[in-house]
């Protein structure tokens, strides 16, 4: 048996039944999960219905930050998934297969524009994390290698389809093989492929508001010691995008990862992003993160911001103090404005 032979009959086959046994494992794990975090939550079976259904409108709540790159990817993974099912090549094959099975197809003139709008969205996000600062500093080596994975299959199934490389004899005897190969190693990517949420390190203020509005408990804090520390799991998300539309930093983002030893990592959480504390000044107690301290302080420049929920009351009398029209130390104030109205003003 030479490579072409292997590579289009018992390789294929072993990568199909690795694919489906892998996704039937995800969705075991995913129930379990889910399952698990519905503790305390009412009927355990509607909090599931309810998860599984807003499962599949993926970062809905997050597209409304950025509705045009969002509505760009919908329509590229609308082509990722429709080309490859409906495709008459690829049903044809189906059609051969022991399985004997078919449907319609796509008319062979939407299957190509439709594999053009898909490679010029890979191009474009490829471009897009190259260039933007932002993006290319968060962005791992398996981010890039993620949209080249998933672009080639599309662009040697375009050059078979069209013969555009037989004029090349390497291409020519060969593309059907190379087909098959990336085909095989975009569905064993998508077996260790998972959605989770990035905290960027330079945005996030530590506030938790991620946490709060997360509808799975998938994103967790804990306060340990001098750190905020944020966890992550990855079968529990179900990429509402709940987390991106409520940072008030624009800090949150879903992303792809690829991790073959994340796929059999249930518990424990993973850590995704940590803060420093913030101490009393005046007992020393950690009280809440520094950077959303420090962002505060922008608005509301005062040392009350500094003390801790309990020594703000003990202080509360020298704070009051400093808006009493008799104080001259506090600058900016109308002196003429009863105190009442300043302390209204800072949200007491």
């Amino acid at each position: 048996m030479d490579f072409s032979s292997f590579v289009e009959g018992p390789l294929l086959r072993i990568i199909f039944l690795v694919f489906i046994i892998a996704i039937i494992i995800r969705i075991a794990f995913f129930f379990y999960t889910i399952l698990k975090s519905s503790t305390g939550k009412g009927s355990r079976w509607k909090y599931l219905t309810v998860t599984l259904s807003r499962s599949f409108i993926p970062f809905h709540n997050g597209a409304t930050k950025k509705p045009i790159y969002a509505t760009l990817r919908y329509l590229f993974h609308v082509c990722l998934i429709a080309i490859p099912i409906w495709l008459s090549g690829h049903i044809a094959l189906w059609e051969e297969s022991w399985f004997k099975w078919s449907w319609t197809a796509l008319p062979d003139t939407w299957a190509d524009w439709m594999t053009l709008l898909l490679l010029g969205l890979a191009v474009y996000f490829l471009i897009r994390r190259i260039t933007l600062g932002d993006i290319r500093r968060t962005s791992s080596k398996s981010d890039y290698l993620l949209i080249v994975i998933t672009a080639l299959p599309f662009v040697t199934g375009y050059f078979l389809t069209h013969g555009s490389l037989n004029s090349i004899p390497f291409f020519e005897n060969n593309m059907w093989t190379i087909h098959v190969l990336s085909g095989e190693a975009l569905l064993l990517m998508v077996v260790f492929l998972f959605w989770r949420t990035q905290l960027n390190v330079e945005k996030c203020i530590g506030c938790a508001s991620c946490e709060i509005s997360c509808p799975t408990g998938t994103l967790e804090s804990n306060d340990r010691g001098k750190l905020r520390i944020f966890t992550f799991s990855h079968y529990q998300c179900i990429f509402c995008g709940s987390c991106v539309k409520t940072c008030p930093e624009d800090a949150a983002e879903l992303r792809h990862e690829i991790s073959a030893r994340r796929f059999f990592q249930i518990a424990p959480k993973q850590e995704i992003q940590s803060v420093e504390l913030k101490v009393c000044k005046r007992c020393g107690a950690l009280y809440a993160p520094e950077p959303q301290v420090e962002k505060i302080m922008q608005t509301f420049p005062h040392d009350y911001v500094l003390f801790c929920p309990r020594c703000r009351k003990v202080n509360l009398g020298d704070f009051l103090q400093q808006f009493s029209p008799r104080h001259t130390k506090f600058k900016g104030i109308n002196q003429r404005e009863p105190v009442s109205n300043h302390v209204h003003s800072i949200g007491f």
